[in-house]
Parts: C-alpha cells; structure tokens; sequence
C-alpha cells in the first residue's frame, strides 16, 4: 500500500476519533451545565459553593447563580415598587376625597335653593376653601413627584440666606396676621449656604405655614440660624400645638399627619416635601417639641 494512501487512512481515523472525543466532551459539558442549572432552579445553595475538579463548570455555575440572584432581586424590587405606588394613589384618592365631597355637597345645597343669604355666603366661602385646599394639594403632589422622578433638578449654589428667609416670610404674612400672629428673626449675620433659593424658599414657607396653621391666635413664630463647623441651621420654632414625640420621624413621611394635626385640614406633603428638597442640596430636617409648649423645626444646609 502506498504511502499516501496510508496517510490519508491515518488521518481519516486521527478527525473520527477527535470528532468521537469532543462529541463526548460536549455531552459531558452539556449534563454538567444542566445538572448545575436544575440545581440552581431548585434553589439549592449548595451549588454555590461546590468546587471541582472542572474549573470552568464552576466558573459557569457562580455565572448563572449570580444571573438568578439578580432576576430575583429585580423581581422583589419591581413588586415593592408596585406595591408603593398601590399605597401611594391609594392614600392620593382618600386625601382628594374630602375636599372633593365639600364642594359636592355645598354645591347641592346651593341648586337646592332656599338658603338665606347667609348660608350662601358660608357655602361659597366652603366651596372656595375647599377648591383651595385641592389646588394645593394638587401642585403639590406635581412637585413631589418631579423632584423624586429627578425630572426637576435643584441647582444649590453659595449664596446669602438673608433674602430666601425674608421672601418666605413674607409669603405668609397675611394668613399670620389673620390670626394675629406675630413673627420675628434673631438679628444675624447674612451667611453664604449652599441652597437653589426657589426650593429653599418652598421648604420655609411650608414650614413657616404650618406653624401659622397650628398656633393659636396670638400666637409667636420665632426664626433664629446658627452656625456650625459643616451646616447652618435655621430654625422656625412657633409655640402652638406641638408634635408628639413617637411622631418625630413619621410626620416627615408622605401623607403622615401627626396625631397633634387631626383637628386642622391638610393632606400630610408638606413637611415631606420639605424633607425632599432638603435632601436634594445634601441637608436634612429635625423637630424638636414638647406638645401644648412650642414646635421648633431646623432646616440644616451646607455651609456655602
């Protein structure tokens, strides 16, 4: 036989048995691979820490564990996303459903005729009280949901607190002197702090309007700012009804109203957002109270 004919023969035989070895390989492969990711389905923890002598089988199976891992955590986070967003447009409608059944019923009453002029006048001032009230809420609702979506972005800049303290107390004048309310600043020295001065001004005047809300007519609204080595806090401090101290935390929450707040209308956004906009230039908000005494509120911002 010639020798080509010989190597030709050799060679044959040399490309079965390759292809024999890697079709074996390959079904090897493929029962290790399946073993380990019916493992892995079947939550066994084990699989995670198993070594063997097929490194890559190994290096595959942390791979698809840690593809699992991330499935499920997205998953879980997806649920409580929707299950915060349930909660959320829950709350929205229950918060919407009075003032919405206050002009309802006015309203009615109104078409029914045979009020007196008095009562009419009482019904329209509800009505408009109540319209108020909605328009409130609604804007405020717009605003917290842009700032925590990031569609509104804060721009914080060095700049003196004087002017931002002054344009929120004068937003809210007119309702103080409805009640008689008296407001004052320490005298201080014009600081530069890190603030967007329209945010800022927001978060003031939300707390400068509960304290009107909440104090008695006569009341005192005091505003003092301290330094310190990374923030400055300015402090609104009112000597109204007070916030109890288990509701310290939980009135910065989303429509949380404190147990000192059921008598006065309001939807719980305000001193939320106040706590958002605060966190979107790196300060923060504290209360500190002893109910039927004072309510005092620091709003720290970064030293400019």
């Amino acid at each position: 036989m010639q020798p080509v004919i010989i190597v030709s023969i050799v060679s044959v035989l040399l490309v079965a048995a390759c292809v024999s070895v890697c079709r074996l390989f390959m079904r090897k492969t493929y029962d290790s691979v399946d073993r380990v990711l019916d493992r892995i389905l079947a939550r066994d923890e084990s699989v995670r820490h198993e070594t063997t002598g097929e490194d890559r089988i190994s290096k595959l199976a942390h791979k698809a564990s840690r593809i699992m891992d991330i499935y499920v955590s997205e998953k879980a986070q997806t649920a409580e996303e929707k299950e915060i967003i349930q909660g959320f447009i829950s709350d929205m409608s229950h918060q919407m459903k009075t003032p919405l059944s206050g002009i309802s019923m006015y309203a009615d009453l109104l078409l029914e005729g045979g009020a007196t002029e008095e009562e009419r006048n009482e019904f329209y001032s509800r009505i408009q009280s109540s319209a108020e009230s909605l328009k409130w809420m609604t804007e405020s609702l717009i605003k917290m949901s842009r700032l925590e979506a990031g569609a509104v972005q804060l721009s914080p800049v060095p700049q003196g607190i004087r002017q931002t303290v002054s344009d929120s107390v004068t937003s809210v004048l007119a309702a103080a002197s409805k009640k008689d309310i008296e407001i004052s600043a320490e005298d201080f020295d014009d600081v530069r702090l890190l603030h967007d001065r329209r945010w800022t001004r927001e978060a003031f005047v939300n707390v400068l309007e509960n304290a009107v809300k909440y104090s008695e007519v006569g009341g005192k609204i005091r505003i003092s700012i301290e330094r310190l080595p990374v923030h400055t806090k300015v402090v609104v401090t009112d000597n109204g009804k007070g916030v109890e101290k288990n509701d310290f935390h939980k009135i910065f929450k989303r429509f949380y109203r404190g147990s000192n707040a059921k008598s006065e209308d309001g939807a719980g956004l305000g001193l939320y957002l106040v706590s958002l906009i605060m966190e979107k230039q790196g300060g923060y908000i504290m209360v500190d109270s002893i109910p039927g005494e004072y309510a005092s509120f620091s709003l720290f911002l970064r030293n400019g």
